[in-house]
């Protein structure tokens, strides 16, 4: 297969990145948007000289479209990538892949029997610090990993939320844990293992929204590690993201996706130190504005899960791990007990 030909469903903030990202890498083609929103879409696609679809149906049943982009609210995730499986579109989703653990998997087994590739966005999964450590501990230089910390201390006002499905149940599955929280759980996911159990506390403390804009859960894996999640969207001005990874030999954190701190009792490494810069990762997360660098990673390595026929790096089956966490998180918090996974 030559280029990969694309629609975007969802033309929001998020789905017009994802548009720009398909718009100039080499082997992708921008041939469609998809958006309720008939006038923004109109415009859009005047700029970007592709069609407009006002239904998602619609796209789905172009002959000319190889791959869908999914970038509409997280509940509708699961009714589209159904239907774009059964047309024979190969699916790159938004994160969370969808509010429902049960849904979730009917989305991943639909996009299997179809032979469809279906990929998440974990686009941190693709940070050059996160491949850096992940190389150092299959080396082991961190020993093994005895805890970790995901800290996502973030700040939105209440304008942000002025978006009727922000901080919903049924839209957005939920408030900071599973929207803001979720890269940098799934990180900790990926380093650390399965979990055992948790406990946990959510709150709504500052916004006027249906689902926590605080979080706060205590971990133990199946290794035996330990570890914590902290997550809010009310912690003013904004502060950082932070995955801090403690092994029996060594410390790693990473701050903002840049490489904030490590030392090794084996002493200093040259790729850890070309990497390690505190000034950046210092800086504070003053609003919603994300780089598309990883982004762009991750549909290069999509585009070639398609032309080679693989799975790609960060799978459905993959992106359900977190989602299937944050759900348990929820859980202990709402019955006041720890869980057993």
């Amino acid at each position: 297969m030559g280029c990969i030909r694309f629609a975007v469903i969802g033309c929001g903030f998020i789905g017009r990145m994802h548009a720009e990202i398909i718009r100039s890498l080499p082997d992708t083609e921008l041939v469609g948007i998809c958006t309720a929103h008939k006038e923004n879409g109109l415009a859009l696609a005047k700029q970007w000289n592709c069609r407009y679809y006002p239904r998602y149906q619609d796209a789905l049943a172009d002959l000319n479209i190889d791959a869908v982009a999914i970038c509409t609210p997280t509940g509708l995730h699961h009714d589209v990538t159904l239907a774009a499986a059964k047309a024979g579109k190969h699916v790159l989703c938004e994160k969370p892949i969808d509010i429902d653990c049960e849904r979730a998997q009917e989305m991943i087994d639909c996009c299997r029997q179809n032979n469809i590739r279906f990929g998440v966005i974990m686009q941190h999964q693709f940070d050059e610090p996160i491949l850096l450590l992940k190389e150092a501990i299959k080396n082991g230089l961190l020993g093994h990993i005895l805890w970790g910390a995901s800290r996502t201390i973030w700040y939105r006002d209440q304008k942000y939320y002025s978006n009727p499905w922000r901080g919903t149940w049924h839209f957005d599955g939920g408030g900071a844990l599973i929207n803001q929280s979720i890269h940098y759980i799934d990180l900790m996911l990926s380093i650390m293992g399965k979990v055992h159990s948790l406990s946990a506390k959510c709150r709504t403390r500052l916004h006027q929204i249906e689902a926590e804009d605080i979080g706060i859960a205590s971990l133990e894996f199946e290794s035996g590690a330990l570890g914590t999640i902290e997550g809010t969207t009310l912690s003013y001005p904004g502060l950082y993201a932070e995955l801090a990874i403690f092994g029996e030999r060594g410390t790693v954190i990473i701050r903002n996706d840049q490489l904030y701190f490590y030392s090794f009792q084996s002493g200093p490494d040259p790729s850890f130190e070309m990497l390690l810069n505190p000034e950046k990762a210092s800086l504070l997360h003053l609003d919603a504005t994300i780089s598309d660098s990883s982004h762009r990673k991750q549909y290069q390595d999509f585009i070639l899960s398609i032309m080679k026929n693989r799975e790609p790096a960060v799978s459905g089956q993959d992106a359900l791990s977190s989602l299937y966490l944050i759900k348990a998180i929820y859980r202990a918090s709402r019955e006041q007990k720890e869980i057993l996974l």
